[in-house]
């Protein structure tokens, strides 16, 4: 379902950019219109790899920064056992259906990907840049995402809290030919770089960061009151996410550029990429 809608909306916008290469923009310069094609796809490997290589460039900072968040992913990792003890012994009706209905589909990208599809035709629609950035730079950054956060699952191959009885939090199988993929939880990862992805773009606004983050926290909670995820998990794929989605952002933000046009023979919108 969610790739049936980012292909709808990359078509819309093939379409919208079809019959022409160049076209004038309302200061009259000529602008060169890149499609939803091999340059354009070609900043989905770019993106993925200055993500994998990123911690080689590091400062001081940084790496107190990472320092930071292992001591804090191993505090929490010791509270494993007795944060699913406790969020399975509370768990009820209510909280299952507000998980299934209102949160999972968030992290697993049913209702993100769909606003951010609707935030694109709006875009179209009302020739509105910021929200054609916005939904262009979502899809991307869920489709990484997606590809990034499963190299840790595989490598380090952590048993969920439903694989054994009872759950034992420190299990790690490395790479294996079987795979349970707990670390980090991977809507808990999508959910906060999406939300970061948002809240960086609309930080004008107070209460659309503040909403996206409050969502994307709801979806890390979500996950363990599932039994799908530990709380170590949910942190290591908020933090992960978040970082994720702040790197995107910074390197976007300086290389798409979009402009609606309108000549003789077509009219649409311009995507245009520097490298």
């Amino acid at each position: 379902m969610v790739f049936k809608l980012i292909k709808i909306f990359t078509f819309i916008i093939i379409i919208l950019n079809y019959n022409n290469t160049t076209a004038q923009n309302t200061n009259n310069d000529t602008i060169k219109i890149t499609r939803l094609n091999k340059q354009y796809l070609k900043t989905y490997f770019t993106d993925t790899k200055k993500i994998i290589v990123s911690p080689i460039k590091w400062n001081k900072k940084q790496i107190l920064t990472f320092g930071l968040f292992v001591g804090s992913s191993y505090l929490i990792y010791k509270q494993d056992l007795k944060i699913n003890t406790f969020a399975q012994k509370n768990r009820t009706t209510l909280t299952n259906n507000i998980s299934k209905y209102a949160l999972e589909p968030f992290g697993s990208g049913l209702y993100s990907m769909s606003g951010i599809a609707l935030l694109g035709l709006h875009g179209i629609i009302f020739k509105n840049n910021r929200s054609l950035n916005t939904s262009l730079l979502g899809i991307k950054t869920y489709i990484i995402t997606g590809v990034v956060v499963t190299l840790p699952k595989i490598l380090i191959n952590r048993h969920r809290p439903y694989n054994d009885n009872p759950p034992n939090p420190n299990i790690f199988e490395g790479p294996s030919t079987k795979l349970f993929k707990s670390y980090p939880s991977g809507h808990t990862t999508s959910a906060f770089a999406l939300a970061t992805i948002i809240a960086s773009e609309y930080n004008d606004n107070l209460i659309i960061p503040v909403t996206a983050y409050s969502i994307a926290g709801l979806v890390g909670l979500s996950r363990i009151n599932d039994n799908k995820h530990w709380a170590s998990d949910v942190f290591g794929g908020a933090v992960l996410g978040w970082a994720m989605g702040k790197l995107l952002y910074k390197t976007n933000k300086k290389n798409i550029y979009i402009s609606p046009y309108k000549n003789k023979n077509s009219s649409g919108v311009a995507f245009n990429f520097e490298f």
